[in-house]
């Protein structure tokens, strides 16, 4: 069973082992000395070179096309500052969602951050065939943030017909991510992760409210072609005093994996979900990226993970987050022990 087949068999049921997913973005650059916004990001040969490099060097078992959040908000006129670590929005370039509607949709095939992102799926898929190979895009809260901020995202609740509001506005971006998702699935994706990093802080309640029913008609109509796999930051197994439970609310979005931040119990969330969601993560970025704790501490982490997630399959290992990439002697070295530590204790 080859990369590509394990991970999709890891979605729906019990595989020879657990797969090996760490999500790497940072790590793939650092390994080869790229810089990762001002190449890594902005070319999608280097991309495609370095994803294949650290997946090989580290037995992962996927490649990925993500690297930042601003994909799809470039294509509708943010300006991207290329300047620090990752690609950021400029300051003062984000759009008015007051003047959302007048704004022309963008034309993703000759939008350069769209073209560049597929091109990279296509190399993958042309370079690592029997690797799983995931394709990005933004879910839409996240892609709401990108577009207008995310402070100013949330001051919509303060306005009166906020529900209209966000409705028209989830709406017009809809179409858009759906194309971009197909234009990756035709150029080779596997599988369509979709980055929704601030939802665990406007809770349960109003992620129902707001984004559930736009994000459940997104993942399923992609769904219709390849699975999805739902990345969410932070602390989402919230239930309010109305009995609204974040974690049941993300298993019912119609993603196939979800993944799984360290604030998160891993084994609460597999006893909960576990049977309708295929989960990945998610040990604690902080003990895998800080040098101040020893290989005991890690090891112990790593294994409290896999001993959560592999009960019954349905479980890739990673990390909660992106895996840490610095220092870089201490990324190589917490990443090779998770490697051996999936393989020794990892089969089913």
């Amino acid at each position: 069973m080859n990369s590509k087949d394990l991970s999709l068999k890891a979605i729906s049921g019990i595989p020879n082992q657990i797969p090996f997913n760490p999500f790497i973005m940072h790590l793939a650059a650092n390994l080869v000395n790229m810089n990762y916004a001002q190449i890594y990001c902005q070319n999608a040969e280097a991309l495609a070179e370095a994803q294949i490099k650290c997946a090989n060097f580290f037995g992962i078992d996927h490649v990925n096309v993500s690297t930042d959040a601003y994909r799809e908000a470039s294509a509708w006129g943010v300006e991207i500052n290329f300047d620090g670590h990752t690609p950021v929005a400029k300051m003062g370039s984000y759009l008015n969602w007051r003047d959302f509607e007048s704004i022309e949709e963008p034309d993703l095939l000759n939008a350069p951050r769209i073209q560049d992102r597929i091109e990279g799926v296509r190399l993958l898929k042309e370079k690592a065939p029997n690797m799983c190979l995931i394709g990005w895009i933004e879910a839409p809260f996240a892609e709401l943030c990108c577009l207008f901020d995310m402070v100013e995202t949330i001051k919509i609740w303060m306005q009166k017909d906020w529900e209209r509001i966000f409705q028209n506005l989830l709406e017009r971006i809809l179409p858009v991510q759906l194309e971009f998702a197909k234009l990756q699935i035709e150029a080779g994706a596997d599988i369509i992760g979709a980055g929704d990093s601030a939802i665990s802080q406007i809770g349960p309640k109003k992620y129902k409210m707001t984004t559930l029913g736009t994000t459940q008609k997104l993942f399923r109509s992609i769904e219709q072609y390849v699975p999805v796999l739902y990345h969410v930051c932070g602390d989402n197994a919230r239930i309010d005093k109305e009995g609204n439970d974040m974690l049941n609310l993300i298993a019912n979005t119609g993603t196939s994996i979800v993944d799984l931040d360290y604030q998160v119990n891993l084994a609460a969330a597999k006893e909960k979900i576990g049977e309708q969601v295929c989960l990945r993560g998610n040990t604690n970025t902080i003990i895998l990226g800080n040098p101040a704790y020893g290989i005991d501490q890690v090891y112990e982490a790593i294994m409290k993970t896999i001993e959560a997630g592999k009960p019954n399959g349905r479980y890739m290992f990673g990390a909660g987050c992106e895996w840490p990439w610095e220092p870089k002697e201490v990324a190589i070295r917490n990443l090779s022990l998770a490697k051996a530590l999936v393989e020794h204790v990892g089969k089913y």
